[in-house]
C-alpha cells in the first residue's frame, strides 16, 4: 500500500494563458460575465458550447475558449467551499464532467487540454469530499444467469448471501448507528448524506494504491460510507483516480451491463461513455479512462467494490462490497452496439487474497440497509 503524490490545480504559466482578474466569491461568480461576447450566458453552457464545438469540428479548443474554461475553474476554486445551492443553480458537477470528456453521450471523441482535465478533476473530488450530494441506494438488480468459468467456490454460496432479510429495524438502532457513524442524514426535499466535522477530520484518503486498510467482504449501505472509509473516492463515478495518479479503485455497477463482463476473479471492465460513440476507429478516452491505463502501463492494483445495482451473479444483493485487489491485463479496442470504439480493460483478481465473499451483506446488514430505505 502506497500514498500518491496529491495533484495541483493547472496554472496560466503550464497553459500559456493569461492571469486574469476573476471573481473569488459566490456571488461574483454567479454575475460575471465570463465570456465577453455573450456575457449573460452561464458557466455551464460556455462550457457546453465549447464541448459541441470540438465535438463537430474534430479540432482542440481554442486559447480564446481555453482562457475562458481557466478562468472559471480557477474562480471555483477559489472558493472555500461550492455550495450544494451553487452545485444544482449552476450545474456545477454537469460542467466539470464535460470537461473530463464525460458530457452525457458523446457521439465522437473530444479532449480539454490535461491541464484542465486535472483542475476539473480536483474540484469533483472536492465536492464530493463535502458530500452534499443526493445518496441513492445501492439495490440489487436482476440476476445474470451467464455461468463463470472461475471461481467455484463462488457459485456454492450465492445463495446464502440473498436469504430472506429479517423483520425491519428503526433508523435509531445501535445496528444502523454503528455502520453510519459520523454520517448526518437530513431531509430537505431530497434526502443527503453527509460527514459530520469530526468524521471529516478523521476521512481515510482514498487515493492510495493497495488495499488501504480494507478486509475482503467489508460492506456498505451507502457510498459516502465507502468514501468515509477510504474505499472509494468518487461519489457518484464508477472509476476514482487521475491522469496522472491511476485508478485507485472502481465499482462494477449495472451501467455498462451490455458491454462489461463478470466472471468473479476475471472481470472486463469498460471506460467511461463507452455506449454512446459513433466513431468506429477513436474511442472516447476520459479523464477517468486515462487513470485505467495508467494502472495498467504501470501495473498497479486497483480495488474493486461490487454495487447491488449490479445484474452479477457476484454482486451483493444490496449496498457496496470490496472484493479485494485486481491488476489490469489487458487493454482492448472494441466496438459498441453503435459500432462505435471504446476501450475494455481485463482485470485478474490477485493472488493470495481471501475468496470473495459472498454472503455479505449478511443478515444484519440487510437489515440496516432497509432501515435506511424505509426511513
Amino acid at each position: 500500500m502506497s500514498e500518491v503524490t496529491m495533484e495541483k490545480p493547472a496554472t496560466a504559466v503550464e497553459l500559456g494563458l493569461e492571469t486574469q482578474e476573476i471573481p473569488s466569491t459566490e456571488e461574483g461568480i454567479r454575475k460575471h460575465a465570463f465570456d465577453p461576447e455573450v456575457p449573460n450566458r452561464p458557466m455551464c453552457r460556455i462550457i457546453a458550447t465549447c464541448t459541441v464545438k470540438m465535438i463537430r469540428s474534430e479540432t482542440n479548443i481554442s486559447v480564446k475558449n481555453s482562457q475562458i474554461v481557466f478562468n472559471i475553474l480557477q474562480s471555483l476554486n477559489s472558493l472555500e467551499r461550492i455550495t450544494a445551492e451553487l452545485d444544482k443553480s449552476e450545474r456545477i458537477r454537469d460542467l466539470l464532467r464535460s470537461i473530463l470528456g464525460e458530457t452525457p453521450r458523446p457521439t465522437k471523441p473530444y479532449e480539454y487540454p490535461e491541464p484542465l482535465q486535472r483542475t476539473a478533476a480536483i474540484l469533483l473530488a472536492r465536492i464530493d469530499a463535502d458530500l452534499a450530494a443526493e445518496q441513492a441506494l445501492e439495490q440489487a438488480g436482476s440476476l445474470s444467469p451467464e455461468p463463470s468459468p472461475t471461481s467455484p467456490h463462488l457459485r456454492k454460496r450465492r445463495h446464502t448471501s440473498r436469504s430472506a432479510t429479517p423483520a425491519p429495524i428503526p433508523i435509531d438502532d445501535p445496528k444502523v448507528k454503528d455502520v453510519m457513524r459520523g454520517i448526518i442524514i437530513s431531509e430537505d426535499g431530497r434526502r443527503t448524506y453527509k460527514l459530520d466535522q469530526d468524521a471529516r477530520r478523521s476521512l481515510r484518503d482514498c487515493n492510495v494504491i493497495g488495499r488501504n486498510g480494507l478486509t475482503v467482504g467489508q460492506w456498505w449501505p451507502l457510498r459516502v460510507c465507502a468514501i468515509r472509509d477510504g474505499a472509494h473516492g468518487a461519489m457518484m463515478a464508477g472509476i476514482a483516480g487521475g491522469a496522472n495518479l491511476g485508478a485507485f479503485s472502481i465499482v462494477v455497477s449495472s451501467e455498462y451491463a451490455d458491454l462489461d463482463k463478470d466472471y468473479g476473479d476475471t472481470l472486463y471492465y469498460s471506460g467511461s461513455n463507452s455506449q454512446s460513440n459513433t466513431d468506429p476507429f477513436n474511442p472516447v478516452i476520459t479523464y477517468a479512462t486515462k487513470a485505467m491505463r495508467l494502472s495498467y502501463t504501470e501495473r498497479r492494483s486497483v480495488r474493486v467494490l461490487r454495487s447491488g445495482k449490479s445484474t452479477s451473479q457476484y454482486a451483493p444483493t444490496k449496498g457496496l462490497r470490496y472484493d479485494g485487489l485486481y491488476s489490469i491485463t489487458r487493454e482492448d479496442i472494441e466496438k459498441n452496439t453503435k459500432g462505435g470504439a471504446y476501450l475494455r480493460f481485463k482485470l485478474v483478481r490477485d493472488r493470495d487474497q481471501p475468496d470473495i465473499d459472498t454472503s455479505r451483506p449478511n443478515a444484519r446488514e440487510r437489515q440496516v440497509f432497509d432501515a435506511l430505505k424505509d426511513f
